[in-house]
This record gives C-alpha cells, sequence and structure tokens, in this order.
C-alpha cells in the first residue's frame, strides 16, 4: 500500500515527529517513509517546524489552584485521582520536550541536509528525493515514482553550476535509498549550483563526462 492522501500523510507524519504516533501504526508510518518522498517531505516540512520549539523550552510549575480546578471541573474529588491526573499531565509535558530536544540534537549533530531537491517530471509526481549532506560530504537519494524508460537505459543526475558544465553525481535508484559520498569536485559544483538535472543515459551511465541523453527533468536546489 502506499500512502497517497495528502491530508492524511500530512497529520500523521505529524504525530509521527511529535511522537504520539505510536506501536504498529508508527511501524508502519516508518515503513512509509523509507520509501515514500511524499510522507519524507512531510516529516521533513514538521520536523523543521518543530524543532525550534526546543529552544528555550524550560519546565513551568503549574500553580496549585490550577490541579485544583482541573479536578473540580472533572469530578475527581479523591486527592489520589487528583495526583493521578497531575503526574499523566507532567509525563505529556516530559514527552513533549524529549520529543522536541530529541529534534534539536540530531539537527544540531549535522544530521540535517545542506541542500535538498524535490526531482519530478510534468506530471508532478516525485520520482526523486535529493539531500546533500555538505558538511560529510554524502549525497542521498530516494526512488519514488519514477517516469518510464528503456530497459538499456539508467537515469544520471547532475549538478549544474553557475557559469559551469554540469558535474555527474552518479545515478539515480530505481527503487528505495541510495547513498554515497561526494568528491570535492561535486562539492564545489553543487555549491555553485541551484539546479540539478536528470538525464537518460546508456546502462552503467555517461562515459564522456557530460550528458548525452536527452536531459528530461531540470529541478530547483535549495539551500536548508
Amino acid at each position: 500500500m502506499r500512502p497517497t492522501d495528502r491530508n492524511l500523510v500530512d497529520r500523521l507524519a505529524s504525530e509521527y515527529v511529535l511522537g504520539t504516533l505510536r506501536g504498529r501504526a508508527r511501524r508502519r508510518f516508518e515503513r512509509w517513509r523509507a520509501s515514500s518522498p511524499l510522507v519524507e517531505e512531510r516529516c521533513t516540512f514538521w520536523e523543521d517546524r518543530l524543532v525550534h520549539l526546543a529552544k528555550g523550552v524550560t519546565p513551568v510549575a503549574p500553580p496549585a489552584h490550577v490541579w485544583q480546578g482541573i479536578r473540580t471541573r472533572v469530578g475527581f474529588v479523591q486527592q489520589r485521582r487528583s495526583s493521578a491526573l497531575r503526574n499523566y499531565a507532567v509525563a505529556a509535558s516530559i514527552l513533549l520536550v524529549v520529543v522536541l530536544g530529541s529534534l534539536t540534537f540530531w539537527r544540531s549533530a549535522g544530521v540535517r541536509p545542506t541542500q535538498l531537491a524535490t526531482i519530478a517530471p510534468a506530471s508532478g509526481v516525485p520520482a526523486w528525493r535529493v539531500e546533500i549532506f555538505g558538511k560529510s560530504a554524502r549525497l542521498t537519494v530516494r526512488a519514488g515514482t519514477l517516469p518510464p524508460k528503456a530497459a538499456d537505459r539508467d537515469y544520471e543526475l547532475w549538478a549544474l553550476p553557475t557559469g559551469g558544465s554540469p558535474v555527474s553525481l552518479g545515478l539515480l535508484p530505481g527503487t528505495g535509498v541510495a547513498q554515497h559520498s561526494l568528491t570535492a569536485a561535486q562539492l564545489q559544483a553543487l555549491t555553485n549550483a541551484t539546479q540539478l538535472a536528470v538525464s537518460v543515459e546508456p546502462t552503467g551511465g555517461s562515459t564522456t563526462g557530460q550528458p548525452t541523453g536527452p536531459v528530461i527533468i531540470v529541478a530547483p536546489l535549495r539551500a536548508t
């Protein structure tokens, strides 16, 4: 099953990032994220949006009258029940802080990509999601719904540096996720690039160092 309802995916992604999506539903969503550019894009959106909330978060003890008011309104007349309610509220607050703190840690630890691109043909359906990790000289590509091609052809990814010739970033995967290290020349080209391109090449890729087949997609490359 592939997630196609954008509103549903967006809601589940927000719950996943906050940590409120649990158990079997969370494990299924993680599988979706590994195989769906749409799910990955919405997860990244919510991570970027929520991580800022962790900055400056400090525990705040509510006044005693707040707990008394809650106990009265919900009908908890026994002190034992009031204590349980307080514990649940504190646990929920701790969960939120932990989740947001984890996002801050991973982002600050260099996991966050320095450049991103979603590559899609004219249909608008994402074919690949490209993430550039400049600090660790690494490129990650997640395959989505690819445009059709001949069996003896491969898709090749190119950086388009401003004022320079295209620089190959390697072959694009047909399924799943592909990762590889970037050379100094590739990193330099990406530093000066605002676009990526996809060409159709013979099996194994171009042998000339430049695109030899048709360039079928040009996509914007943005810094994060």
